[in-house]
Parts: C-alpha cells; structure tokens; sequence
C-alpha cells in the first residue's frame, strides 16, 4: 500500500516540475539570492552567523562525507559538545550536551528537520536513520534549548538540508565496499536551471555487521524541486522512500564484552530482534514577499510509516501517520539606524498510530497482547523579533507557547473482552521565552549571550513502555540555559574559533532507570540537574595555494568539558545527589589533519579522546577511556571537461581500540556494553558528470 501511495505521488511531483520548468524562466537572479545564500537560519534570522548570537555549527558537505558516506557519525562528532553514537549499524543516538540520558536508542530530546519540516515525530522521537548521506547535503547544528521557535526539547536542533549549497546540472555515481560485507551504491540526477533546481537520488547500503544480529539494510528514493514563480513565490517539494531493516545485537555484560565483543545478547538471533521499517515522507513550501515589509509562507508534511519490531520479549507492530503544518508570517522595517524584524508563527503537528504488541515466537509473531490506538497533538505558537542596533549590536528575542497531549486507547488485550479504556494525557502548557545579544567588537570578532527556556515532554514510548503501562506519572523535563560565548576569525579568514561557557539548569530530568523486568525500559523524573559546560573549536587553513604541490592543509579541532552531575535526586532511599550524570563523559576531544595535492592525491587522519563515563546513577561502574584514530587517503582528477574521478580507502580504529560507540545506561543485568568494530577498512569510487 505504501509503495503505491508513494509512486502516485512521486509521479505528480514529476509532472509538476516539468510543469514548472516552463513557467519558471523569470527572476533567476531572485531565486539565485534565495539559493544560494551563504547564512545560517538559527532562529530565524537568515544572516550571518558572526550577527547570530548562540552556540550554532554548521557542517557542510566535505565535513559530513569527509572522512565516510556510510552515516553522520563522523561529522557530528567533530562538533564541541556533540556526541553521536552507533550502537550497531542504523542503531543511532545524538546528544547535544548529554541530552541523550534517557535514550536507551534512537534519536530523543533533539528535534530535526528536513528541507524546513519535521523529521521528528509529533511523539518526540526522530527516525534519523531514514536518512543515507546522500539525503544530507548540509546541516546546521544548534546547541542548547531552542524552544522560543522550534518548540520541544532541551537538547538542541538539527537542521538538514538535501540541496546542496552551491547546485549545479551533474550526473552522479558512487559505489563503496568494507569490511563485514559493506556494500553500498548510488546515484545522483541533479539540475540547475533559470529559476528551477530539481533532484533525484537513489542509494542502497547493506552489511552483515560487525557482531551477530547486525545486519543492515536500506534503500532510500528522494525527489525534490525548488522553483521561482511568475508570480514571485519560491515553491519547493521534497518526498523520500526509505525502506530500513537492521537487527538488535543487544548489550553485553563485561564479562562478555571482554571475552568475545563480536557476540549478540542472548536470544536476539534466535527472536531475529531487528526493526523493520518503511516510510513514506512528503513535505511542500511556499514563501513570498508581499511588498516592502511583508512576507510569509507555509509548509505542510506528512509521514506513512509501517514498523515491525520483533525483540527478545514481545513483538511490536505500528502502522503509523502523522501530518502538519508550519504557517509564519514576517514583518520588517527600518527607523533611522534600526532594523527590526518581527515572526510570527506555528507548528501543528498530529499523529495516529495503530500499536499492537504480541508474543515473539522465534521472530515470529505469535498472541496479541494488547493493542492501542493513539492520537498525538504536538502544537506551538512563537513570536520572535531580531532588532538591529547602531554600533553593530544585534538583539534577538523570542516566546513560544507549547501544548501536547497523549490519547490513548487499549481496544484489546490478550485475555479479550476489554472495553475500549481512553487515557488522556495533557501536558501542562509550556511557555518557553529566550533573549540574546551580539555585539560584533571587530570586523572578525564577535561577542555574544543568551538567556534561554527549554522543556521537553516524555516521548510516547517512554510514556507508554513495552509492557502495556502508561507512566502517567512521567512529568516533562523543563530547564533554564545561560551562556556567554565568542567567535571570530583572523582577517584573511585562515584560522576560525568557536567558544562557548553555559550553565544549564534542568528540573524533573528524565532518567532511565533498571526496570523489574527483564526487557523492559521504566523512566522516571530525578529532581533536577546542574550542567556546566566549556566547548571550544577552531580551524586551521595552515596552507591554501593552488599552485603548489601541497595545495591545502587544514587543522581542524575542538574539545568539550562537561561537569554535570545530579543536584538532587533520591530512589528508593538511594541518595544519588551530586553523582556525575550517567552517559556523559567530562572531557572529549577532537582533532583532524586533512591535505591535498595539486595532481589529486588527498589525505585525511582524525584523532578523537573520550573520557570515562560513568553508566550507572550511583557511578558505581565506568567506562574505559578510549582513543580513536581514523585515516583515508585518495586521488581525485578531472577527466575531459566535464568527469570528476574520486578514488579512495579509508581505516577506522587505526589503534583497534576494544570500545563501545554508545552505552546503555543502568541496564539489567550489568549489560552496559554494544561493542564496536576493531580495525577495519573500506574503499570506494565516485564520478561526477558535470554538464556546462
């Protein structure tokens, strides 16, 4: 049904741009302004990021491909105060300033965007893993609570981008082999036309793994067009098929860990625990200048999703949907040395799931449980105003009023005869203000501070856990962030820095805790925290000549201090106050050598240091430090006129570190370990056609 729907609307999405293309012969310089903007959107503003006061990185795509196209893993963690995991493949976890405490897996507390819409579900959580790399051609990174705008979660924001910064007419092609069976290819069809861009893309990647029971598999199809009417409008659509099956390992005692990392936990073969998904995502954008002052625009998104999870325990099936919209309107104006800018917008984000959960016999599924229909509404409303002041100060404030709520309904349960039972959760409304300042002190110097209000709802599968219990109980998470930073380059723009001190204080912080059952995950509300915090990065261009053999040589680097530890929280007459938050290491660090040559050849080695990190609440058990190193090297050359040829192989853990890439925090029965690959390779080719 879903690869139905899917066709039918790619096909109209086909006949639209040629449709298009005609009718978009007008304005190119316009639409060339608009795409090809070189700024950050932070909180809305649209400028240059030495005028956007807060902590924002951005990734372009030689940052994010730089070092692998196989996942985000690399580039993220090349970010101060950033931390993305890879339990096994496709099994992903980001934290931004720890906000992925209470994460067993997947993506929480950090709310995404693709091409201006919601990746994130309306339930909290975000299917990242949807995504091949060729569906994320930019991506820009805030730090810190964001909910004067982008409502939910304390955590920070993603911003990705499919199109790429500079498009251009080409023909793409890549193919890339590795270890544990690594076998990944795809294509590009990519056009840049007078007031049109459009773009096609297929991938496919799949491996055996590095242990039992990760296998990986996905296929993604995107589509997406951007056009500049007559009537001087810039329209874009986006749609994405991605099919993803990838399995379960599970974690491992230490004991385990040690004695063979390459092992699953047991009963995941024999369950074949994995997810198996299939999603359908469309979204569509209008925006336009109405006059002098005024403009605005709406997007609205959609998202089919079918997902089967059988596990060790039980055996999840969802059929889900959810839709929205994202409607703003903007006014601006000058008096005398002032600029003022004033947004006023929504975010309306709903969501229908059917969930039923059964027994798991040998990966099959076998007697219903229990099975609930749930309705998810996710709505805010934000102003935000940016004045622009005499003696480059820039002031940027916002207000958002946030509501969500759980709707759900058990239809049926293993013994039967159950009457439908509706349990309605309405979070307490959210009011979440943020007030910053910059004051640009040079030409290449910046100074700014922020003031900023967070709060982030249990997602709904830490609200309704696997076992059929909804923890009504379950409270939001709400804090306050204070942050001071600078940033700045060097007059020629050789050498970039990047630093930023916070202090983040988060009330009824959402934990995991060790559950009274095996298999399944329990959360609860532990009191507040303190988190402090240091990050700081630069870039190094020590040398950009063209005519030289060694063309480019750039440093890159960054490194992260957190302290954040428990302020006040007591389970079960347990004391656990001023315990280091679990799943947070204190120091992290970063660095990245990367040259080329002027006859192509081209060379990258990163290092990376993670602390120890405690994996319990009462920091009764660490992890070990470890240190990372990753190299690649390759030829790239133009054949002809039009070909690019890039050659390359790359190592990862140069040092064959025995480390896990994510932990799992207070877990039964000590299984605190998902252990990732030793030293292991791949290598690839890509040709880019370039048409004039």
């Amino acid at each position: 049904m879903i690869r139905k729907i899917h066709l039918q609307i790619l096909l109209a999405v086909f006949i639209t741009s040629f449709g298009f293309e005609a009718a978009a012969q007008n304005n190119p310089d316009t639409l060339k302004a608009k795409l090809d903007e070189i700024t950050v959107v932070g909180f809305s503003g649209n400028r240059s990021i030495m005028e956007t006061p807060g902590s924002i990185s951005y990734l372009d795509n030689k940052l994010i491909n730089g070092f692998s196209d196989q996942s985000l893993v690399y580039g993220l963690n090349t970010v101060a105060g950033v931390k993305m995991d890879e339990r096994a493949p496709g099994s992903y976890r980001i934290a931004i300033r720890g906000s992925a405490i209470r994460s067993p897996f997947g993506v929480r507390n950090v709310k995404v965007y693709w091409n201006d819409f919601p990746l994130t579900l309306p339930s909290g959580s975000t299917p990242l893993n949807l995504l091949n790399n060729q569906n994320i051609k930019q991506v820009e990174l805030i730090k810190g609570p964001a909910g004067s705008i982008y409502g939910a979660g304390t955590g920070g924001v993603l911003l990705i981008n499919s199109f790429p910064k500079n498009p251009q007419t080409e023909r793409i092609v890549d193919a890339s082999v590795g270890d544990f069976g690594l076998f990944k290819y795809g294509g590009e069809y990519n056009t840049k036309k007078e007031g049109m861009i459009s773009q096609y893309k297929y991938a496919s990647q799949v491996s055996d793994g590095y242990r039992d029971q990760s296998f990986f598999e996905r296929r993604t199809f995107e589509t997406g067009v951007k056009v500049f009417t007559p009537s001087n409008a810039l329209v874009s659509v986006s749609t994405l098929y991605s099919n993803l099956n990838y399995g379960i390992p599970g974690g491992l005692n230490l004991q385990q860990f040690q004695d063979d990392p390459t092992q699953a936990r047991a009963g995941s073969v024999e369950q074949n625990a994995s997810i198996d998904q299939e999603d359908f995502i469309i979204g569509a954008n209008i925006e336009s200048e109405w006059s002098e002052h005024w403009s605005g625009g709406t997007n609205i998104f959609a998202n089919i999703s079918k997902f089967e999870n059988p596990f060790n325990f039980d055996y999840k099936s969802e059929s889900r949907k959810s839709w929205g919209s994202r409607p703003w309107v903007q006014y601006k104006d000058t008096f005398g040395d002032t600029d003022l800018k004033l947004k006023l917008g929504a975010e309306n984000h709903f969501g229908n799931n059917n969930a039923r959960n059964y027994d798991n016999e040998n990966g099959i599924r076998d007697s219903l449980r229990f099975e609930d229909e749930i309705e998810i509404k996710n709505r805010s409303v934000y102003l935000t105003g940016e004045l622009d002041l005499p003696g480059e100060v820039f002031i940027n404030a916002g207000i958002s009023v946030n509501r969500v709520n759980y709707d759900v309904t058990r239809v049926a349960t293993k013994e039967g005869g159950v009457d439908p039972n509706l349990i309605s959760k309405n979070f307490e409304t959210a009011i979440l203000p943020r007030i910053a300042i910059a004051k640009r002190l040079t030409d290449f110097t910046t100074l700014h501070a922020s003031v900023s209000a967070g709060f982030s709802p249990p997602t709904l599968e830490e609200f309704r856990t696997n076992d059929g219990e909804l923890n009504e109980n379950l409270e939001p998470e709400k804090g306050i962030n204070y942050e001071i930073g600078t940033r700045g380059n060097t007059g020629n723009g050789s050498f970039r820095y990047d630093l930023a001190i916070f202090y983040f204080k988060l009330k009824e912080s959402i934990v995991l805790t060790e559950s009274q059952r095996d298999g399944t995950l329990a959360f609860a509300n532990a009191g507040s925290t303190n988190q402090t915090g240091f990050e700081f990065s630069t870039n190094w261009t020590a040398i950009n000549n063209e005519n030289g053999f060694l063309s480019l040589l750039e440093i890159q680097s960054s490194y992260t201090f957190h302290n954040f530890k428990y302020d006040n929280y007591v389970k079960e007459g347990d004391d656990f106050s001023d315990n280091r938050l679990p799943g947070v290491a204190p120091h992290t660090f970063f660095t990245s050598l990367s040259a080329e040559t002027n006859i192509g050849l081209y060379g990258l080695l990163s290092y990376n240091y993670t602390d120890e990190i405690p994996l319990t609440d009462g920091n009764t058990v660490y992890s070990d430090p470890y240190h990372l190193m990753k190299g690649k090297f390759g030829f790239k050359q133009i054949l002809g006129e039009k070909f690019d040829l890039d050659i390359y192989a790359g190592v990862d853990n140069l040092l064959d570190q025995q480390y896990s890439l994510g932990y799992d925090i207070n877990a039964f029965g000590n299984r605190f370990y998902q252990p990732a690959p030793g030293f292991n390779w791949f290598g690839g080719i890509k040709v880019n056609y370039l048409i004039k």
